[in-house]
């Protein structure tokens, strides 16, 4: 079930805990707001829980995560399940105490990491200032705690490029050419996991997908290039050759 707790940030609609860096309409106290109250969005949680329903609840402000984790937490209480896998959508300002609350729910939170490249600098200058500013979507604070964070492009907000989303997360460069918040930066292979197992393991398909091994789907690319081994800069320029899914060739370059 997809459901939504605010908006974003550059369009000032993102609830946040503490007021935008510039006011908005000159409201030097307006920090966003919510889609519907705390309270309606627990009894929605605990309808989906009840029904067994995985929920992925978009969430970009702190103050939304704060609220869509408290909705967890009560669905959790009231219908206990073992792995439900329950989603944070955009996870974009997700603090520290707040990634600490996911892991012990177990929550997955997926990153929409290309606001780093694409609003990284509004951001910093504008919305949030420098300190909130460069710490959006805190990958490597997930990844410091074992939580199999996912990551994903927000399509049709921003173009499907899995690269520069594998790019964006190993360098945090904004279309500026600033780093955003390098302590926040992801070894490769780790922000490779982020868009294949993990995303597998998220929909509950790790057992079908997300990896290349004896039976599971032939779900494969090939690259013109190793990520792995390649300048971290250079991996957005690398280029998928050719497409395999279920063992069959939907797409091939000329070359």
């Amino acid at each position: 079930m997809k459901d939504f707790h605010d908006g974003s940030i550059q369009g000032y609609t993102g609830y946040l805990s503490h007021p935008y860096h510039t006011p908005h309409d000159d409201d030097a106290d307006y920090a966003g707001y919510p889609r519907s109250s705390r309270e309606a969005l627990v009894t929605r949680a605990i309808a989906a829980q009840k029904a067994g329903v995985q929920m992925f609840i978009h969430a970009n402000g702190d103050q939304a995560i704060s609220d869509v984790l408290y909705a967890y937490r009560k669905a959790q209480e009231a219908h206990p399940r073992t792995d439900a896998r329950n989603v944070v959508i955009h996870s974009q300002m997700t603090r520290e105490d707040q990634l600490d609350e996911m892991k012990e729910l177990s929550v997955v939170p997926s990153f929409f990491e290309l606001h780093t490249y694409y609003w990284g600098d509004r951001h910093r200058d504008i919305f949030l200032g420098p300190e909130r500013g460069t710490r959006i979507s805190p990958v490597k604070s997930a990844l410091n705690r074992g939580i199999p964070f996912t990551l994903h492009a927000d399509t049709p907000v921003v173009p499907m490029d899995p690269m520069l989303m594998l790019w964006a997360a190993v360098n945090r460069v904004s279309t500026s050419g600033a780093v955003i918040g390098a302590e926040q930066r992801v070894p490769v292979l780790d922000a490779l996991r982020g868009i294949t197992i993990n995303a597998a393991h998220q929909n509950f398909e790790e057992k079908e997908r997300g990896s290349i091994e004896a039976g599971k789907f032939a779900d494969l690319v090939v690259l013109s290039g190793d990520p792995v081994s390649v300048d971290p800069m250079k991996i957005k320029d690398i280029q998928v050759l050719e497409t395999i899914v279920e063992g069959e060739t939907v797409y091939k370059t000329g070359r």
